[in-house]
């Protein structure tokens, strides 16, 4: 069963008397031993965090992105619902920032940045075999932080977020189908069996 607790993945962090106005502090990650890609962002927004979960503010396409890639469609899911689907299909989601400081939704306004400990998460997790950056901003702080601490490919797609609307949503669909042949299986592996509890403690833990 995958050890998500905060004690675990979360860096120690400023208390609430220490923290500075508009700290953030980022989610723990999605993921189990089937894992084979995993995608990052840089920080959840305002409306991600208020309903902690990944994604959360509707105009984002991430989620619409992930069940079209693989055949839900627009069909409404619940949020635990999509984290199975991330799940089933072998993807691990988290973020490159653990902790920061931003004003407002943009990416441009983060600060005092303190990275998450992806590469341990890489780790304890060495089925991931592919990463995935959401995004440019995420790409730079990734390659800032992690540099050659991380040998696998680090490959930046692009941003589901709607503040990037110079590329149409099919466009991004078609960039973002590169996860599938990433996270697929060969005719000659098989995925390990998880406990049936793991998938509850893991959405709980969120």
């Amino acid at each position: 069963m995958p050890d998500t607790s905060a004690d675990t993945w979360t860096r120690a962090l400023p208390s609430a008397k220490k923290r500075q106005p508009n700290f953030l502090r980022s989610f723990k990650p999605v993921v189990d031993r089937r894992s084979r890609g995993l995608i990052l962002g840089t920080m959840p927004g305002p409306e991600a965090l208020r309903r902690r979960q990944y994604y959360g503010f509707p105009g984002n396409h991430f989620w619409p992105v992930i069940q079209a890639l693989f055949g839900v469609g627009d069909r409404p899911l619940s949020y635990p619902e999509k984290i199975r689907l991330l799940k089933t299909n072998r993807i691990a989601l988290w973020d490159v920032i653990a902790s920061c400081q931003r004003t407002g939704a943009g990416d441009s306004s983060i600060r005092r940045v303190t990275p998450n400990r992806i590469p341990e998460l890489l780790k304890k997790y060495p089925n991931i075999r592919t990463v995935f950056v959401n995004g440019k901003t995420a790409e730079r702080l990734f390659r800032m932080h992690f540099g050659e601490k991380v040998r696998l490919p680090v490959r930046c797609l692009p941003s589901t977020s709607p503040a990037y609307a110079a590329m149409s949503f099919v466009r991004k669909l078609s960039r973002w189908k590169s996860i599938r042949s990433a996270t697929a299986l060969g005719f000659s592996e098989a995925l390990p069996e998880i406990p049936g509890g793991d998938d509850r403690d893991s959405l709980n833990n969120l």
